[in-house]
């Protein structure tokens, strides 16, 4: 495995923006919309995204499928993430690059099973991995030479770049009954809101989400403003740019160990059962 390089515009993921939050400001919960016909019984939501243990069903795509350049610091044994992280923000700052976060279980299982890395950032949209590699030789020099990082992971990754918005009489309540009961901070993580209009705009940038989780996202919004899912649309959250066909896309590098153990083996030779991403040409 390339330690300082692409691993792969296959390679799954990256993260919600800097500036999204897990919430909205704190107004009074919204009571449904008088003679509005309730979504449907409260959802349960999956907790995060659904892509640890493979691409999850995606029928989302297009514009609202991204591809985005991510660095992960593998860092050294019982070193802290803070003067790593510290540097890459401020080697990113110099030149104008603002980073931001998403949790490593995004990451295609291949890469997890070599490392759960502590710091895993993502460079703004129209970055390249090889950005991303440049940033990172910037901030961390030669392989070893930077006390506390082992290496560094380089990919192109594959993020949802979603918008829900639902239409309500007071968009604000509606935003606070969401964020006071958790329904969608359980299911995207960390996403934005915006009240414009006499309507309530939810955006997300971040890993991969099933085609069920959107739904669940959905219905939860539905819910929160008493009206049926199907008032609630989905669209990109920008409609400029390369998007991207998830029919097209390969699937991601299994893990070893799985791939080991369905075969009836439980060989650790991950050369044996993990393709070079340079000869798979992705």
């Amino acid at each position: 495995m390339r330690r300082l390089g692409q691993l792969g515009a296959a390679a799954l993921l990256v993260l919600a923006l800097s500036a999204c939050t897990g919430g909205t400001p704190s107004p009074a919960p919204a009571s449904p919309t008088a003679g509005a016909a309730p979504s449907a019984a409260p959802v349960s939501l999956e907790t995060g995204t659904d892509v640890g243990n493979g691409r999850p069903a995606v029928s989302n795509d297009g514009l609202m499928v991204r591809r985005r350049a991510v660095i992960a610091v593998h860092p050294t044994e019982g070193a802290e993430p803070g003067a790593p992280r510290a540097r890459l923000e401020q080697t990113a700052a110099a030149s104008g690059i603002v980073l931001s976060d998403i949790p490593p279980d995004v990451l295609e299982p291949a890469i997890l099973e070599h490392v759960a890395p502590e710091l895993i950032v993502m460079l703004p949209a129209g970055s390249t991995a090889e950005d991303a590699e440049k940033l990172a030789e910037l901030a961390f020099g030669a392989e070893g030479s930077y006390p506390g990082v082992e290496h560094v992971h380089v990919a192109s990754v594959l993020v949802h770049d979603l918008k829900f918005t639902v239409a309500a009489a007071d968009p604000a309540a509606v935003a606070g009954s969401i964020a006071e009961e958790g329904i969608l901070s359980d299911a995207l993580g960390n996403y934005a809101t915006a009240l414009d209009k006499g309507a309530l705009t939810v955006s997300y940038t971040g890993p991969l989400l099933s085609d069920a989780l959107v739904e669940s996202v959905r219905n939860g919004m539905a819910r929160a403003a008493g009206v049926e899912s199907a008032a609630v649309t989905l669209a990109p959250r920008s409609a400029t740019g390369e998007g991207v066909d998830m029919s097209l896309e390969p699937e991601p590098a299994p893990d070893p160990e799985t791939t080991a153990e369905d075969s009836g083996t439980h060989s650790h030779d991950t050369a044996a059962t993990t393709p070079d991403p340079e000869e798979s040409g992705h």
